[in-house]
This record gives C-alpha cells, structure tokens and sequence, in this order.
C-alpha cells in the first residue's frame, strides 16, 4: 500500500486534533516522519499533537526545530507563544506575540491570547484594552470575550454575567486562566477579589471539589475576623518572624523606659499569637464546615 504524502498527513492529522483525536493522531504521525524526519509540517503537527496532550517539553523542542528552518511560520510562533506562557516564561511569550501582532494587526485571535497572558500578570488595565481592541475587528472572538469578561469581574466583583458562565462552561480551559488569576491575587493580597473570583468559577463547575475547596478557604481568609491577620496571610512565615523580631526589640525598648507599657505590650503581642493559632481553625471548623 502506497504510503500517503506529507502534505496529506499533515491536512488529516490537522482534522484529527480538532476533534481532539490525539492517539489517532500520533499514530498517523509517527508513521509519516520516519519516512520524512525533517519534514517541518509533519514535525509541527507533532509538536501541537504533544502540547494537545500536555508533553510540553517535547513539544517545545520540537517546535523550536521547526522555528529554526522557518521562523516565520505562523502556526509555529502561535503554538510557542503558548508554550512559553505555559512555563510563566511571560516576558519572551509577549515579545512572540507582539511580533505576531505586528504582522497581523487586525487578528482578534491574538489580541485575545496577549490580553489572556496580561490577565496571568494581574495587568488588568492592558488585557481590558487589547480585549476591546480585538474585539473591534471581531465583535463574536471567543478569546476576546473571555479576557474582557474577566477584566470586568475583578474590577468590579459581583458583575460577573451569565454570559462569562456559559463561556466558563463551553470553553473549560478559561476556567484554568480564571484559577491562576485567583492564585495572583491572593499572592497580591486582595483575598476578597481572588474570593470573588472562585465564587464564579464553583458556579460554572459546581461538582468540582478542588474549586469548591478553594472558594471555601478563601471565603474564610475574607471573613471580617482574619483581618487583624492580614500580614501572616500575605507573607506566611516572614511575617511571623517580622512580629516576633518587632516584639522582642520593643519589649526590650519599653522595659528600659516603661516597664509597666512593656507588660502591657507583651500581654497583647502574646494575645495576638494565640489568636493567630487558635482562631482561624476554629472559624473553619464552626462557620465553615
């Protein structure tokens, strides 16, 4: 049997990953490059065929190969641009994307994908703009919608639509963009907006545990309560060790001045630990169970 031509191993495995048939894909693949292994359109069809199926090593070194005999290959700067964000390498995806949008100035597709990777930056200003600025020349972009929608949900919580459901729940892989934008704000340390932000996401993958968990304990950092325990929550251990640091020096400053001021400042800095230990499990433990 004559085997098939490149050019047509290419179009088929093309078809097969956007029914996300990936084995059938590699399978077809493997076949094709060891009869051609320097084929740029077989070797890149494998490098989206790994990326599909989340080999993003394998697929980064494929399509770095491709880039280096054709550096202008579109779908090969796309497919690195997304590689790139995937390892947080955000610096050089947005030089990719620039680049691409350079040539390419009225795709909506990349306006969309650069306001996504600002979204992972929390540079919520800039993806509300390149949103609005792909969605100018199409009104209907998926990627465009998603990133405004996610712009307009932390800047203002509680606006969240229907609309950013239905796109939540027919294009899952925005609930991914949505989670890091959650782990960015509560490293930022606005644990209301990263509380608002879950809420969204439980709602649109309500049966998701991992989501639910999520959206539970951020509701318990947020709770009036916490609040005097804001700087252990933002900086963890470092801040505890700052407390202690600034209670030994001012103890030790009061006792040779105000020795009556320094029993009163240990008695609350020591009221403060305790409260800190013994407070937030009992909170999570009574109120949310």
């Amino acid at each position: 049997m004559e085997s098939l031509a490149p050019e047509d191993v290419v179009r088929q495995v093309a078809a097969l990953l956007e029914r996300r048939r990936i084995e059938l894909a590699r399978a077809l693949l493997k076949s094709a490059l060891a009869n051609h292994p320097d084929h740029s359109g077989l070797l890149l069809q494998s490098a989206w065929t790994d990326y599909l199926a989340d080999q993003n090593e394998d697929a980064l070194t494929t399509v770095r190969q491709v880039l280096a005999s054709e550096p202008s290959n579109e779908s090969a700067r796309v497919l690195y641009f997304e590689l790139l964000v995937e390892k947080g390498q955000h610096r050089d995806a947005e030089h990719v994307i620039i680049e691409l949008l350079r040539e390419y100035p009225e795709a909506s597709d990349y306006y969309g994908r650069y306001a996504n990777l600002m979204l992972r930056t929390l540079n919520i200003t800039k993806a509300l703009q390149l949103a609005r600025e792909g969605l100018r020349y199409e009104p209907d972009n998926t990627e465009c919608l998603a990133a405004q929608a996610i712009c307009e949900l932390i800047e203002r919580p509680g606006s969240a639509s229907h609309g950013l459901q239905r796109l939540l729940v027919g294009h899952p892989k925005y609930i991914r963009t949505l989670l890091l934008v959650v782990v960015a704000l509560e490293q930022r340390g606005d644990v209301r907006g990263a509380k608002q932000v879950a809420q969204e996401l439980v709602l649109a993958q309500p049966n998701n545990e991992r989501l639910v968990a999520i959206a539970r304990d951020l509701k318990l950092k947020a709770h009036w309560s916490m609040l005097p325990l804001w700087p252990v929550q933002k900086w963890g251990w470092g801040a505890s060790f700052g407390i202690w640091l600034f209670t030994i020096v001012a103890s030790r400053a009061l006792g040779k001045t105000h020795p009556e001021a320094a029993s009163i400042f240990l008695g609350v800095m020591l009221t403060y630990v305790v409260y800190s230990w013994v407070w937030p499990p009992l909170l999570r433990r009574f109120f949310f169970k």
